[in-house]
């Protein structure tokens, strides 16, 4: 008897395992879809502050994930959490940059961001064989990570706190580049230390990443279906407000402080706000006839809302239990 329960089990487990992997490399490429384009739009943001932050910035995106690629191998959401975090670090750095070093050249503020991400490099090789045994495993930490997280983090975070005690001084340029410069060497030192730390939040950052873009692949066809019904709902009453304009004798509507007739785009443009139940008020009724259609406009717009997420929820739900199967 035992050994038709053993070949039951031996054939089931190929059935399981290829069905994964495509929705694994399918939602790999929507993150990595996702994460260049948040590093696009941090790179043109903080142009305001130099030029030449953008270039390091993408520079050291791509030399550090090329490292964790080649010293890490098989590490996809790894990395894009990794390149996610860098997005971060570099959002909190400029901020920082513009509050209190803001008349620093290219040079101090190219080599303050890129020290940690050195320092993070140097720790990560020095620790590989631990972080390469954290990478592999693929699975979420036992609690006792969010502790160890606030540890290294609340040095980083005093030492940025110190630095607003900088404007209120009139520091020399070269003095001023120093403090900046000996601030984020400060706060190197800590990544080093800390590396393997930070490498295992990112590695949970990662595996929540890849379950995110899986269930969000299984929602493109629900949301899409919704946002089709949405959209000529928005087209019906655009319409329906358009055509009140044309067949009563008085406008219906006031645009931009003008009494007049509605235009088609307007319409639906009106209905939009409408829908989402925005309303910005460059464009307002002003009959009852239409403040009526408004109104039920609204009211559709909610309940489709309400139901339009219950629907698309609850197609996940049995998607989840397909994908585990019976136990």
């Amino acid at each position: 008897m035992d050994q038709p329960i053993t070949e039951r089990r031996t054939k089931s487990t190929p059935d399981t395992t290829p069905v994964a992997r495509p929705a694994a490399r399918h939602s790999w490429l929507g993150g990595a879809v996702f994460t260049a384009f948040l590093l696009g739009l941090i790179a043109l943001s903080i142009r305001s502050v130099s030029g030449d932050l953008a270039f390091v910035l993408l520079g050291s995106v791509g030399l550090v994930v090329g490292v964790f690629h080649y010293v890490f191998p098989g590490s996809q959401f790894f990395t894009l959490a990794l390149t996610n975090f860098i997005g971060v670090y570099a959002c909190i750095f400029v901020f920082f940059l513009e509050s209190n070093f803001h008349t620093l050249g290219p040079m101090a503020q190219g080599l303050g961001f890129v020290l940690p991400l050195v320092a993070f490099v140097g720790g990560a090789w020095w620790r590989a064989k631990d972080i390469r045994a954290i990478v592999q495993a693929r699975r979420i930490r036992d609690g006792g990570q969010f502790d160890r997280i606030f540890l290294w983090m609340a040095p980083v975070w005093g030492i940025g706190a110190l630095t607003f005690l900088v404007p209120g001084h009139e520091f020399p340029p070269d003095m001023l580049a120093e403090i900046f410069i000996v601030s984020m060497g400060a706060i190197a030192v800590i990544v080093a230390f800390v590396s393997r730390d930070i490498a295992v939040f990112l590695l949970d950052a990662g595996l929540l990443f890849e379950g995110f873009f899986q269930q969000a692949a299984r929602l493109v066809l629900p949301a899409f279906a919704f946002l089709t019904f949405y959209s000529l709902t928005i087209i019906m009453f655009g319409a329906i407000y358009t055509i009140m304009d044309r067949f009563m004798v008085d406008p219906n509507f006031i645009i931009d402080g003008v009494r007049r007739d509605l235009t088609f785009p307007e319409g639906l443009y009106f209905s939009l706000v409408t829908f989402a139940t925005v309303g910005y008020g460059d464009i307002y009724p002003i009959t009852g006839a239409v403040r009526f259609v408004c109104a039920v406009e609204i009211v559709i717009g909610v309940l489709l809302l309400l139901f339009g997420f219950s629907a698309i929820i609850g197609h996940a739900k049995p998607g989840d239990r397909r994908d585990h199967g019976p136990l």
